[in-house]
């Protein structure tokens, strides 16, 4: 625990050979490993670190994280230890990130028994306790733990084993306090304790002595062997929080990804830094997020107490913070008054002032393609990302979902500023019309009977004046009544139909699927985003089942030998009503009852065309991978994994050409979708490339290397593949894929990664990612084949859209490479490819003010981060360009490249 930091003045030093590294490697065309924004950036770190934390606040896509990889490696490299905090699906892909920056690095630690695990005698990966690894990366759930009187002891018996341990150390009886004896708490807690109090230096000055007498004066005798006492809220759960800190030594650099998330002083993030992350005297944290401010100017203030400012310095930064937004407001107002213009331009500059030392932000101004973008177009405003809404305009609307429409914003008049259970449900149906969710659930509660709904109304007709709070037969109040009888009107239109089968066809998924389509026509991929699960699960079934008729229709092969579920029986995996709905929205000529049997016609011959290829396979990939080996080391892992699959098949059974289940046939077919159909067997390296690929999202990191040299030899290969099979048979075992994928809450981390990979495949069967917002906003990379992304459920929060558009806008994205293309063969200007946002917007519903709120928070965003103030206006109006331009040049900035020149202050 008494490791020696060289200090941050060396940090900066090796930072600053790092860059000049790099610029070196770039100017002789050499491949670098960061760009020159990057490099900047770094540059800029190393002055603010030595006084300071730091925030890196670049626009999503433009590659913080590799930055945050050579601070990381330049702190270790001079003796410091290094915590990163990573929200929990995003551990994956920074133990990628660390491995291709050369660190390495334990597994994430996600959990309390992981983090017990470190520190048993028979552990055979000899894995080290934790506060004797440099690097530890934990993600932000880490401390949510559920403990009650129930509770076993190991999960909170480190505080009093540390307790007995450190008086036994420290006292001068050299005694275990009484009614203490050995593996009272168990024999786990009580090494990690015992492994602790001998770690920590015998120097009073040190803080983790200070910490441990600190936690010897709190603890309660024999108070703290009661389980009780460690549930959340409890006296002793953040002492049980600050042991378990103990047991990850101090250290000198904190990381905080994604450092926007759980501000509230109660998230799990908060108590990682306020409680178990403990530091050295001269740690600096790190913090990360390309949204420091989401809803309101406001927000600065919690992200930059992330980074340890002192309070009086956070209140004068509020009040700068405060002023500027005003003046931003005052100026939208009244662009053309000087006066307002004046007052702006003095408040930008002392919110720049106030930030600069603490911010740094890289936007896509200084992206290399976006400039390139511009200079083709011959506008330096002109923008690369294209919004374009796709609106539902009510009065186009079939007559039932007109009435629903308007039997919807009846509710909204009765359901405001009421209260009450039942007027909450209903005032949530009347939110969530737009996007169908709420009329699903209506649609499958139980309905009124026709004379109760017929009473209903005669009793309202003779309603005299009665209040709202008057009581009907000692339940209902007549609010409540018109209420629900404004829902019955919402569900006439819709009578004998379930609420799946009405989302089928409600006017907002329709809108979206066409949408979708039109992209998929071009060859392109389509993100969508979405809250609510049951219209993105309908909208991810009817993708599927409008692309299998066409299929069918055409003659085409579908990777489905049959429609799942029984069509009479309704089954909850059943596509068939998804089937039947776009049955008839495409007029098919299909025969319903003869697409079973279509579609077994069809498999049979895509199962000859695979068998004709998994025949190769083997052969094709052994090519492959004599290739790759010879291209660098990192090919090892998957060629030792592909020679196991090569031996598993040498004592399996010989393959049958009927064996679809047997695994050189799931193998082939999952290579087959990822590589697209019509890319010929003889491409062995790409196969290669994919079965790679194939195995890494199969795996967890490091998954099998039981020695922990960083490398599979053939004995942990052979006994990771068994398992890597029966994964790959869980996953394509079955029924076919589609076009469409739904990731979820509930969907499993491997599952995800796999949907990712397929995504990200530009030639792969899978062309329409749909995710839930909560999911797929932040840190997954989606950009190697999409360039549009679809809203189907507008968030509140702009921060949230920023992320969601940043999983395609990113850097090496398909947009930037479709722009080279396009540039090189001269495309037009107005023909050059953008980043297509399409919100659905379901005019005349709630959806639409939520849309203008959203827009209005999203201006305000973009004062803050973007510099952009004033909007462009089409056509030529040259007065309006030169104070746009005025304003544009006074708005803050918080580019490295300028604060380089000493500009702003640091």
């Amino acid at each position: 625990m008494n490791h020696v930091f060289q200090g941050w003045e060396a940090v900066a030093v090796s930072l600053q050979q790092d860059t000049a590294q790099q610029r070196q490697l770039a100017e002789q065309g050499k491949p670098a490993r960061l760009n020159a924004g990057q490099c900047d950036s770094l540059e800029a770190i190393a002055v603010r670190l030595t006084k300071h934390g730091v925030i890196v606040a670049d626009e999503v896509g433009m590659g913080k994280t590799r930055i945050a990889v050579s601070l990381i490696r330049a702190v270790t490299a001079c003796g410091g230890r290094v915590a990163i905090l990573v929200p929990p699906v995003l551990g994956f892909q920074w133990q990628d990130e660390l491995k291709d920056g050369g660190l390495s690095s334990p597994p994430i630690l996600r959990s309390l028994g992981q983090y017990m695990e470190a520190w048993r005698g028979d552990d055979p990966d000899g894995h080290l306790p934790w506060f004797e690894q440099p690097l530890v990366l934990l993600t932000h759930a880490f401390a949510n733990w559920r403990l009650g009187e129930g509770s076993a002891r190991w999960r909170w018996a480190l505080l009093p084993d540390l307790y007995a341990w450190w008086r036994k150390k420290t006292a001068d009886s050299k005694r275990l306090p009484r009614g203490y004896y050995a593996g009272l708490a168990g024999e786990v807690t009580e090494n990690v304790a015992r492994s602790i109090c001998q770690a920590i230096p015998d120097q009073p000055a040190h803080p983790l002595y200070q910490l441990m007498e600190q936690l010897q004066q709190q603890t309660p005798w024999p108070g703290a062997l009661e389980a009780k006492n460690y549930m959340r809220d409890e006296r002793l759960r953040p002492c049980l929080e600050q042991a378990v800190g103990l047991g990850m030594g101090c250290f000198d650099l904190v990381v905080i990804d994604e450092a926007h998330k759980s501000r509230h002083d109660g998230s799990s993030l908060s108590g990682l830094l306020q409680k178990i992350i403990q530091a050295s005297p001269q740690a600096r944290r790190f913090a990360m997020t390309a949204t420091p401010v989401e809803l309101d100017a406001g927000q600065w203030q919690s992200i930059l107490a992330r980074i340890g400012l002192a309070d009086d310095r956070l209140q004068q930064i509020r009040d700068q913070v405060e002023s500027y937004a005003i003046a931003v407001q005052q100026l939208r107002q009244s662009p053309s008054d000087a006066a307002s213009r004046s007052r702006f331009r003095l408040a930008a500059g002392t919110f720049q002032h106030a930030l600069a030392p603490f911010v740094l932000r890289r936007d896509k101004r200084e992206d290399e393609s976006v400039r390139r973008f511009r200079q083709a177009h011959g506008n330096p405003h002109a923008d690369y990302r294209q919004q374009s809404d796709i609106a539902i305009d009510v009065e186009q609307l079939k007559p039932a979902w007109r009435q629903a429409v308007c039997a919807a914003e009846a509710l909204s008049l009765l359901t405001c500023g009421a209260s009450g259970p039942e007027m909450e449900r209903l005032k949530r149906l009347r939110l969530t019309m737009g996007n169908g969710h709420g009329l699903a659930a209506l649609l499958d509660a139980p309905n009124i009977s026709e004379a109760e709904d017929q009473a209903l109304l005669q009793e309202l007709a003779d309603e005299s004046g009665a209040g709202s709070k008057t009581v009907v037969d000692g339940q209902t109040g007549k609010r409540e009544q018109r209420a629900q009888w404004w829902s019955r009107v919402m569900q006439q239109p819709f009578a004998g139909v379930d609420g799946d089968t009405a989302l089928f066809n409600h006017p907002a998924i329709l809108a979206a699927v066409t949408a979708i389509e039109e992209v998929m026509a071009r060859g392109d991929k389509v993100l969508v985003f979405g809250r609510y699960t049951r219209p993105l699960a309908r909208l991810t079934d009817l993708l599927n089942a409008r692309a299998m008729l066409r299929h069918l229709a055409q003659g085409k092969a579908w990777p489905q030998l049959k429609v799942h579920g029984d069509a009479d029986a309704g089954a909850e995996q059943s596509l068939w009503p998804a089937v039947r709905a776009a049955h008839a929205q495409l007029a098919s000529p299909l025969a319903l009852d003869e697409i079973d049997s279509l579609l077994g016609q069809q498999y049979r011959l895509l199962q000859n065309q695979r068998r004709t290829r998994r025949r190769k396979l083997l052969e094709t990939l052994g090519r492959g991978f004599s290739s790759a080996l010879a291209l660098g080391s990192h090919w090892q892992r998957a060629a030792m994994l592909y020679q196991a699959f090569c031996r598993s098949i040498v004592v399996q059974e010989q393959e049958s050409d009927g064996d679809d289940e047997h695994i050189q046939a799931l193998l082939s077919r999952a290579l087959d979708e990822l590589l697209g159909e019509a890319l010929p067997v003889e491409s062995p390296l790409r196969y290669a490339e994919a079965f790679a690929e194939l195995t890494n999202a199969l795996c967890e990191r490091n998954e099998g290397d039981s020695d922990g040299n960083g490398e599979l030899d053939a004995n942990e290969a052979d006994r990771l593949w068994p398992v890597l099979e029966e994964r790959l048979r869980s996953e394509y075992r079955g029924g076919g894929g589609g076009v469409a994928n739904l990731m979820y809450g509930g969907t499993e981390p491997r599952r995800r990664r796999m949907m990712q990979l397929a995504f990200n495949r530009p030639h792969s069967a899978a062309r329409v990612l749909i995710a839930q917002s909560l999911v797929g906003r932040e840190g997954l990379n989606l950009h190697q084949a999409c360039r549009t992304v679809l809203l189907l459920h507008p968030e509140w929060n702009p921060g949230v859209v920023e992320q969601q558009i940043g999983r395609v806008d990113r850097v090496g994205s398909y947009w930037q490479r479709s722009l080279e293309r396009d540039i090189a063969n001269g495309v037009a200007a107005p023909d050059l490819p953008r980043i297509e946002i399409r919100p659905v917007i379901f005019k005349g519903t709630y959806d639409e003010y939520n849309w203008q709120v959203l827009r209005q928070r999203w201006d305000m965003l973009r004062a803050q981060l973007h510099g952009h103030v004033l909007p462009a206006r089409s056509g030529h109006d040259p007065d309006w360009q030169r104070i746009v331009d005025e304003i544009a040049a006074a708005a803050p900035s918080f580019s490295p490249v300028r604060t380089a020149h000493g500009e702003l202050p640091v």
